[in-house]
Formats: C-alpha cells, sequence, structure tokens
C-alpha cells in the first residue's frame, strides 16, 4: 500500500525547483534523476520508504545533480554515460541523509515548510532513515568501476562527518573565528558540491586537467553557496525559508554575518557570549535583529560573491561546450538567490 501511495504521489509531483533547469537544456536528465531517486527509496519497509518520501517530496533545487549533469559536458562521451546518472542520483542520496542527520542533531521541527522525520515519526526513525539513504547513495555506485570514483566519494563522506562534528563542537562557541568557519562551510557544504563537479567530469572522461578545474569550480561553487545560505537565514522569511529566521543562530550555529559584527561589536559578541540553547527567545531576537540591520549582510555577500568570481574565472578557461556560458549563469543565479 505504501509503494502504491507513493507511486501515486510522484505522478502528481511537481519537478522540484532546481534554478531554471528549463533553461541549461538539461531538463531530460533531470527529470531521469528524479524518476531514478523515486525508484531507489522504494523499500520493502513501509516506514523506511514513507519517511524517505516525505522527504524527497519536499521539494530541494537538486543542485548537486545538476553540476553532475553540466560537469560531465566537459568530457570526451557522447551524451549522458549511465555512471554519470549513478553519481548524480547517489550524491542526491547522500546529500539527503546529511540532511535528516542534521535535523537530529539541531533538534529541527521544520525542513522546507514541512515537519523533519524527527517531528513527523522519532529521532531513531530519522537515524535509521539517514542511515538508509547513505547506504542507497553507496549502493548506487556499486556498478561504477572506476576507481577514482569510489576513492574520491568514500573520503569525502568522512570529510563530511568531520565537518558535522567541527559544526557541533562549535555551538555556542564564541571564541570561534572566520576561519574556522571556512573550514567547516567546506566539509560541510562545499565537498558534497565539489564531488559533484569533479566525478561527474570523471564519468565523461575528461581531461585531468579539466577534471582539476572542474573540482576547484565545485569548491567556490559550494563555498559561495553556504554563505548565501547563512546570509538568507536572516534576511529571508519563514516562509520562503521553510523554517523560523535565525535558525542557525538559535541552534548555536555562528555563522559568517555573526563572526563579523563580533568582530568589530564588543558588546554584541559578549551577547553571543552570553547564549545558550535555554537562553530566551528574546535574547535570540536581539542578535538577530542587529545582524538583519548591520552591513555584514552586505559585506558576507561580497565574499560569497569573491568565491563565485573565482569558479567564473575557472569556467572561463574551460574548453568550449554546449552549457558553459549557461554554467555562468546558473551560477550568478545561486548568488542572487533570496531562498
Amino acid at each position: 500500500m505504501a509503494l502504491l501511495q507513493c507511486t501515486l504521489a510522484i505522478k502528481k509531483k511537481i519537478l522540484p525547483k532546481v534554478i531554471n533547469v528549463a533553461k541549461l537544456n538539461i531538463n531530460n536528465e533531470i527529470k531521469k534523476v528524479e524518476e531514478r531517486l523515486e525508484r531507489a527509496i522504494q523499500s520493502t519497509d513501509q516506514t523506511l520508504e514513507e519517511a524517505s518520501f516525505h522527504l524527497l517530496s519536499s521539494g530541494g533545487k537538486r543542485v548537486r545533480p545538476v553540476f553532475v549533469i553540466l560537469s560531465s559536458q566537459f568530457g570526451t562521451s557522447e551524451g549522458t554515460s549511465e555512471d554519470t546518472y549513478r553519481v548524480a542520483v547517489a550524491l542526491e542520496l547522500i546529500h539527503m541523509a546529511t540532511l535528516v542527520h542534521d535535523d537530529v542533531i539541531d533538534k529541527s521541527d521544520k525542513r522546507r515548510g514541512r515537519p523533519t522525520i524527527s517531528k513527523k515519526w522519532d529521532q531513531t526513525t530519522a537515524i535509521l532513515t539517514g542511515n538508509f539513504l547513505l547506504a542507497l547513495g553507496l549502493q548506487h555506485l556499486s556498478e561504477i568501476k572506476d576507481a577514482r570514483v569510489h576513492s574520491i566519494i568514500s573520503n569525502s563522506i568522512v570529510d563530511v562527518c568531520r565537518g558535522e562534528l567541527f559544526q557541533f563542537q562549535d555551538q555556542f562557541n564564541s571564541e570561534q573565528n572566520i576561519t574556522n568557519y571556512l573550514r567547516r562551510i567546506n566539509r560541510k557544504t562545499a565537498l558534497l558540491i565539489q564531488l559533484a563537479t569533479e566525478v561527474g567530469a570523471i564519468t565523461s572522461g575528461a581531461s585531468k586537467k579539466t577534471i582539476r578545474k572542474l573540482k576547484l569550480i565545485g569548491h567556490y561553487i559550494g563555498m559561495s553557496f553556504q554563505i548565501i545560505d547563512d546570509v538568507l537565514d536572516f534576511t529571508s522569511s519563514e516562509k520562503k525559508l521553510g523554517k523560523p529566521v535565525g535558525s542557525d543562530l538559535m541552534n548555536g550555529h555562528i555563522t559568517l554575518p555573526v563572526l563579523l559584527e563580533m568582530r568589530k561589536n564588543k558588546d554584541f559578541k559578549q551577547k553571543i557570549t552570553n547564549l545558550n540553547a535555554q537562553s530566551p527567545q528574546s535574547d535570540f531576537d536581539t542578535c538577530i535583529q542587529t545582524i538583519r540591520k548591520s552591513d555584514n549582510i552586505e559585506e558576507s555577500k561580497a565574499i560569497s560573491e569573491k568565491y563565485l568570481n573565482k569558479a567564473i574565472a575557472l569556467i572561463e578557461e574551460l574548453e568550449e561546450g554546449p552549457n558553459k556560458n549557461l554554467f555562468k549563469k546558473l551560477i550568478k543565479k545561486m548568488g542572487s538567490r533570496n531562498k
């Protein structure tokens, strides 16, 4: 019954809002990735299937599959290879696993405007669903023969876990600095986007030089992407975010706009130092409003833009491909997004 209900829901579901994917000439490829994701989460266990579908059907930009597909177009293969699809699906499943585990760690009630798996079911179900999604991702890679793919992805998963640990250890730590922050977002977010561009290129038979460039492009995009996410946590609305404004700070995550203000304002730094998980909402609201009114928002955006410009400069060095200009347009749009 669960499988039938999910299948019917899938038929009605609108493709997730990948940023102007139709204009990237890869709409068919992303539809195939989406169909494979839907098939991948089908399970003989009703709870795991329903919990996984709950997250999958909540939307998402499918950024990682998009970059896998785009990067694969700078190789020697004609069309999109089966290995490219496998990687695109695997990285999205691994990303989904990190989201589920993130919500457990942060005790979050909402994700993309819907109850988290922890909230809708329970914490144990969420942890097991995250494990299930991670295992599915690795399973999708099992038929790929290129040892580089397995080595790069497995090593990166280890680093992502370390990034999660760094974030946990830095909760409500007012002594951290911008270097700590950049190290954390590199491991927590940029790595999976870097994986998408690097491994996407590998699966298409790209040259070593092209693979190196696309890897670095992915790193710069990922760093910019997370900084903008951290800005939007203060500047966007709960409706657009799908969670309360200032959620990062309320969960003890001290992000770039906060770090910039702490560096300039001793009184503000003391307020951050005094915060903890039991602090009244009014204390958080005061700090959130300080950031919203500050110039740290624009300063953070400028840092994000520097990363984007580095990515664009490297894209210019790539050989001409069918979506080279659209690749640049996509990352520019990511830098100016409002949700």
